[in-house]
C-alpha cells in the first residue's frame, strides 16, 4: 500500500476518493453524526456566507437548505472530480462550486465573495492533508474579525483508541490504524494538537467540544451498529459532548481576533 508521503496531491486525492467508498461502512453513521454537529454549529453562528472546504458525496448544504432555508453564498472548494461534480450538478440556490485544493484557489474564492465569510468549514479533513499549516492560512486570508473556522477531526484520546492501548494493541493513542494509511490519512489530533496548530497560525480559539463516544473500531461498530439501534447511538453522540475527552471525534472553532474560549 502506498503511503500518503508518497504521492503528489493530484494522485493522492483520486486514490482517496477510490479508497473512501471501499472503507465506508460504519462512517456512514460517522458521517450522519459529524453533520449533526455542524448543523448544530450553524444553528448558533447562522451565517449568510460560508466557505466549505471538501464536500464528499453527501453535501452538508442540501441539508442546511431544507432545515434554514439558502444563505447568500455557500462555497464548496472541492479537489476531488467526482465529489466536485455532485456539487456543480445539486442545482442548490447560492451555491458555486469550485475544483481544487484550497490552499490553491484563495483568489478565486474570493473573487466569489462580496464580503469575508462569516464560517468557513474544515470538516474532517486536516488530519488527511500534508501541510495542515497551509490550510489553516489559507483560511485565515480569507477571515476577518467576525470570521469563524470550524475544524472537526478525529480525536486521539477517543474511547476506542484507549480501550486498544490498554489492550496491549497499540503503545501511542496517536498511532495510525491501518484504516487511516488506507484512507491516507497523515496524523491523529488531540484537543491540545488541534488547538496548538490553529494557535500557531495567529487565531485565537472561541469554542470546542467533541461528539460521538465510539467504544469500538469502525469495522467492530458495523458489525453491531444494528443490534445497538438509533436510541444507543444518539446518546454515543450525547455522551461525546458530554465527554469530548472520549469523544471519536472532536471540534474546535477559532476567530482572528482575541476572544474567550468556551467549551462546549
Amino acid at each position: 500500500m502506498r503511503r500518503p508521503g508518497n504521492m503528489n496531491k493530484e494522485n493522492r486525492i483520486h486514490q482517496y476518493q477510490e479508497n473512501y467508498f471501499s472503507q465506508y461502512g460504519f462512517e456512514a453513521a460517522m458521517v450522519k453524526y459529524r453533520r449533526k454537529l455542524v448543523m448544530e454549529r450553524l444553528a448558533t453562528i447562522r451565517p449568510k456566507t460560508v466557505v466549505e472546504v471538501g464536500c464528499g458525496a453527501e453535501l452538508l448544504y442540501q441539508h442546511y437548505a431544507q432545515a434554514a432555508g439558502p444563505v447568500d453564498r455557500w462555497i464548496v472548494v472541492e479537489p476531488g472530480h467526482e465529489f466536485h461534480q455532485v456539487a456543480e450538478s445539486s442545482g442548490l440556490p447560492n451555491l458555486v462550486a469550485i475544483q481544487g485544493f484550497f490552499e490553491d484557489v484563495t483568489l478565486q474564492i474570493k473573487d466569489h465573495l462580496r464580503a469575508p465569510p462569516e464560517l468557513i468549514i474544515i470538516s474532517s479533513v486536516l488530519h488527511e492533508v500534508a501541510h495542515p499549516d497551509k490550510l489553516i492560512e489559507a483560511a485565515k486570508s480569507l477571515m476577518d474579525e467576525r470570521s469563524v473556522l470550524h475544524v472537526n477531526v478525529p480525536n486521539a484520546t477517543s474511547f476506542h483508541r484507549l480501550l486498544a492501548r490498554s489492550m496491549g494493541l497499540i503503545g501511542d493513542v496517536k498511532a495510525l490504524s491501518e484504516r487511516n494509511h488506507h484512507l491516507l490519512q497523515h496524523r491523529v489530533y488531540d484537543r491540545q494538537s488541534i488547538r496548538a496548530e490553529l494557535e500557531a497560525a495567529g487565531l485565537q480559539p472561541v469554542a470546542e467540544g467533541g461528539y460521538f463516544v465510539k467504544p469500538f473500531t469502525h469495522a467492530q461498530m458495523a458489525l453491531v451498529a444494528a443490534q445497538l439501534g438509533d436510541d444507543v447511538l444518539d446518546g454515543l453522540y450525547a455522551l461525546g459532548q458530554e465527554r469530548p475527552d472520549l469523544a471519536s471525534e472532536i471540534y474546535i472553532e477559532a476567530r482572528r481576533a482575541a476572544w474567550r474560549c468556551e467549551p462546549k
